[in-house]
């Protein structure tokens, strides 16, 4: 038995989910002026939570080229299919790693450097599955016709695509500028829609692991968003009901199957 297939059979244990959720879970955020923020911990939560929301406005001049390089690779994988495989599972490990850098590290000038350290534990999780799965490929991204595809996914994928931030703020534009290039919550159901369309024939470890997470991250974010802007939690949920319907569907599935039907 290989390394991936020992892998395989400990995301198919109860207990594997309970250790990658309490393991970060009760990792502290880190803080270079160090824990006093323990003392004043929701207003921490509430600067922090601003100080990453005006780190992504430093991105906004980069969004058309990012939105512009998510289709090529989508489009690349559609007509170049298993060729394409690496190079778009390197690419999408890299939005990972950009992700992480732009959600859960932030410099302020109140606390110094602020690492979300639960966060950045999940993320780097999901980066490393897909920078495995770019060195030791297990999606077969070839098209089969005659499979029943979850085609219920796609609207939901186009509209994390979308991801208009701004509550009813629903301007067409954002289809080209939104920040949704630098958020988990919405690039993790683009993901995986995309092996959604190619299941069965893709890696389990992806599909579980990834799935679960975007629940768990997709809850966390929902509970956040309820405490510091009740009025505003029916928007809020249905922004992030791609991620938590496409994350725990792929979830469940990914457990269903028992095993990835290899690559010939």
């Amino acid at each position: 038995m290989n390394i991936y297939q020992k892998a395989e059979r400990i995301t198919s244990k109860w207990w594997f989910y309970l250790l990658i959720f309490f393991m970060p879970a009760i990792l502290p955020p880190f803080a270079s002026t160090g824990l006093g923020y323990w003392r004043e911990l929701n207003g921490f939560i509430w600067y922090v939570s601003d100080a990453v929301y005006y780190k992504k406005i430093s991105f906004h001049y980069s969004m058309p080229i990012m939105h512009l390089a998510m289709l090529l690779m989508i489009f690349a994988l559609a007509i170049l299919g298993r060729r394409f495989g690496r190079a778009f599972s390197m690419l999408v490990a890299l939005n990972y790693a950009f992700i992480a850098f732009a959600q859960t590290l932030i410099v302020t000038e109140k606390y110094g450097l602020v690492v979300v350290s639960e966060l950045l534990a999940w993320y780097l999780i999901v980066l490393l599955l897909w920078l495995w799965e770019a060195l030791a490929p297990k999606n077969d991204f070839t098209w089969d016709k005659g499979r029943r595809k979850p085609y219920w996914t796609i609207p939901l994928a186009l509209i994390a695509f979308w991801n208009p931030d701004q509550v009813w703020q629903l301007h067409l534009r954002l289809f080209i500028d939104s920040y949704s290039p630098t958020a988990f919550c919405m690039m993790t159901p683009i993901y995986l829609t995309v092996l959604l369309l190619f299941y069965p024939k893709v890696n389990l470890l992806l599909l579980r692991v990834q799935g679960f997470i975007g629940v768990v991250i997709g809850v966390i974010t929902l509970v956040v968003a309820f405490m510091k802007e009740p009025s505003n939690g029916i928007y809020w949920t249905l922004l992030h009901m791609p991620l938590i319907l496409i994350s725990l569907y792929s979830f469940i599935l990914g457990i269903r199957t028992k095993t990835t039907i290899q690559n010939p």
